[in-house]
């Protein structure tokens, strides 16, 4: 496709914009479900919730008919905001493709699940807003995640990398590097001692803690609310 990812990013950011500007979502938090049936008039849909299958494990969800919205009752107040912020993400496909000049229907799935996600982050945490949120907030990622609270707080660590300070945001589930992704240099899934420390000791205490070890400054914070021990970490090199 004739076009850079750089053009791609620029396309999507004026078009959540422009849509958040006219339907008046103009400050922290964004209400999805709100934006998505009185802005945009996408039905929301509430369906059975799916059942596990014979092994215990859970179906997929069931999908809305048409162009809807579908909600089940078991659905966290994350999940339904997620939920309709990927219903706005697809409403919003045909635009973006417009402003790109993609034929609909020439894309692969890969590509249209690319430009989905990257649409769904920016309906729940503007890149405008979260720039002006880190002006109070700083890179305190719950502090964060309590202005952006339609959104989960691994989508607002997640949002990081959208920004121009280097960094690396990890997830670590019960002691497991669940994934790890930096926005200034490949990096693999091994933590580094900073990170380590963090890992430690918010693990022992449940508590937020910084450290500094070497070339490397680490914060790291327990995700309340999982059914395992789930510890967010930000990075940054010293020397970046």
């Amino acid at each position: 496709m004739d076009f850079s990812q750089e053009e791609l990013l620029e396309a999507v950011e004026r078009l959540v914009a422009g849509m958040l500007e006219r339907a008046g979502a103009t400050a922290p938090p964004i209400d999805a479900l709100a934006l998505a049936e009185r802005h945009l008039g996408i039905p929301l849909e509430w369906v059975e919730p799916a059942d596990d299958d014979d092994d215990g494990r859970r179906r997929p969800r069931p999908r809305a008919g048409g162009s809807g919205i579908a909600l089940t009752t078991d659905m966290s107040a994350e999940q339904r905001q997620r939920a309709a912020a990927d219903g706005v993400a697809r409403h919003l496909l045909p635009d973006v493709y417009r402003k790109l000049g993609v034929v609909p229907g020439s894309e692969s799935k890969q590509f249209a699940a690319h430009v989905r996600a990257l649409v769904l982050a920016r309906v729940l945490i503007p890149t405008r807003l979260l720039r002006a949120a880190l002006r109070d907030c700083k890179y305190d990622v719950p502090a964060l995640h309590a202005v952006f609270r339609t959104a989960s707080i691994e989508a607002v660590a997640g949002r990081l990398l959208d920004l121009d300070s280097p960094c690396v945001i990890a997830v670590v589930d019960d002691d497991v590097v669940a994934s790890r992704r930096s926005n200034f240099a490949p990096v693999g899934r091994k933590l580094e001692a900073a990170e380590r420390e963090c890992v430690e000791q918010v693990t022992a205490l449940d508590l937020p803690h910084r450290a500094r070890v070497g070339e490397w400054t680490a914060w790291g914070w327990p995700v309340p609310g999982r059914p395992f021990r789930r510890i967010l970490l930000r990075a940054v090199r010293d020397d970046v």
